[in-house]
């Protein structure tokens, strides 16, 4: 693989990697630093022939390494600015219903994907972003086979049960 295909895989594949940097940093964070950071790291490990498995599985690690780096220097930052909230979600109020209930369903399903497990979510991510299968998955993780497929039974299960449409509450009295 040259540089010019190795440009051309991670163009065709930045909306997923876009939304692999979004699962580490948070919904509202601007991709585009660190996937420039990305591709400047995987130029140079293309160069250096250090990409010996999956090329787009490595562009995806890569990624996913470069936006935890920016999580953790953002979480020293953030020990200085506790007032701040970086989870505020956007006001509701003038959308239309239908509206507003994607915006609630994305919303909810974007914290439950930040809760998972960071293992959790490295294999969810990349199935689902990046559309690596399985065997992609666990090579660019370095992880045997039934570890990438049990921490995605994992993840999903954890999804499942945390988007489930919430029930009304009653007391002991029988009222809602």
């Amino acid at each position: 693989m040259d540089e010019a295909e190795l440009l051309a895989l991670f163009q065709d594949h930045r909306a997923g990697l876009a939304g692999a940097v979004r699962s580490v940093l948070g919904p509202a964070a601007d991709p585009s630093e660190v996937l420039q950071e990305s591709f400047a790291r995987v130029l140079v490990a293309h160069r250096e022939r250090r990409i010996r498995t999956d090329p787009l599985g490595f562009v995806f690690v890569v990624a996913m390494n470069c936006a935890r780096d920016v999580r953790r220097r953002n979480d020293r930052r953030a020990r200085d600015h506790s007032d701040e909230d970086p989870m505020e979600l956007p006001s509701t109020e003038a959308p239309p219903d239908a509206r507003l209930q994607q915006v609630e369903l994305v919303a909810r399903a974007r914290t439950a994907i930040e809760h998972l497990d960071d293992a959790e979510k490295e294999v969810f991510v990349l199935r689902v972003s990046g559309g690596l299968s399985f065997e992609a998955v666990a090579q660019a993780l370095s992880i045997p086979l039934g570890t990438a497929k049990t921490r995605m039974r994992s993840a999903l299960s954890r999804l499942r049960r945390e988007l489930a449409p919430l029930e009304p509450e009653s007391d002991a009295g029988g009222r809602p």
